[in-house]
């Protein structure tokens, strides 16, 4: 079609330039009369392909410009992920600071590297050894309190015994009644104290301290607090269920309180 336009309108304009044909004559009125709407649907056809042509551009464009700020997007997202991880670490190392002061002695601080035992870890793994000065049953604590003892010593690491595994018992003090008893470990989240006198009134959240009785803990950490109270018929003690101090399940820093222990 556009090469049957392009011939019409040479012969137009070689009928025009002719001195006889300055008239179109009737052929000439023909092809002009056929050719105009011809070239109007040419132009649009133009137009629509350059509009096409823009928008293929621009679609492009915005495709590129989407992938930057997807990449954009994850990048900061990366970099809030960790600037949260460092606020939070940060948070964990200023309370385990603060405990560091009320406690007497030397400490070293430690990061726990491996988890064992049953569902509530009741052994960890830090990065503390014999050639940090570690040594057997030293006492382990975190920001909370009291979190255990060291279990066995390698060169370059230690494991710890958490209160909360059935082989650990510690003897405490109420702070308020002052009544003395035994805390051990349940396997589970939950420790119990033993060998409380059932002439003693005890109340509901009071806090559980060591004794330090026994040379395996220093006195006076926080082991936790009262939850529950037990009175089985015919015992000679009431018993209670104590709430941990530290948050053992998600504990990531400690500190091992170097010659705490007067027991090898």
């Amino acid at each position: 079609m556009a090469v049957l336009a392009a011939a019409a309108l040479a012969l137009l304009t070689f009928q025009v330039r002719l001195p006889e044909r300055r008239a179109l004559g009737p052929v000439g009125s023909f092809l002009l009369a056929w050719l105009g709407p011809a070239q109007g649907l040419l132009s649009r056809v133009g137009d629509a392909g350059t509009r096409f042509w823009r928008l293929y551009s621009e679609i492009g464009r915005l495709r590129v410009e989407n992938t930057r700020l997807r990449e954009d997007i994850e990048r900061l997202s990366e970099e809030t992920l960790r600037l949260r991880e460092q606020a939070q670490a940060t948070q964990r190392l200023e309370r385990l600071l603060e405990f560091r002061r009320q406690v007497p002695g030397r400490a070293i601080g430690a990061r726990v590297i491996g988890r064992g035992g049953a569902q509530w870890f009741a052994v960890i793994l830090v990065d503390r050894g014999a050639r940090d000065g570690v040594r057997h049953n030293d006492t382990v604590v975190g920001a909370g309190g009291l979190v255990g003892r060291i279990l066995a010593v390698t060169h370059s690491t230690a494991q710890v015994l958490l209160v909360t595994d059935s082989r650990s018992s510690v003897g405490v003090v109420l702070q308020q009644s002052r009544e003395s008893g035994v805390v051990e470990g349940q396997g589970g989240p939950l420790l119990r104290v033993k060998y409380l006198s059932r002439a003693r009134e005890i109340a509901v959240g009071e806090a559980v301290l060591t004794s330090g009785q026994a040379g395996v803990f220093p006195r006076g950490l926080p082991v936790g607090t009262i939850s529950a109270l037990v009175r089985e018929q015919g015992a000679l003690y009431q018993e209670a269920t104590v709430r941990p101090a530290a948050s053992l399940a998600h504990i990531e820093e400690v500190l091992i309180l170097i010659g705490s222990s007067s027991r090898p």
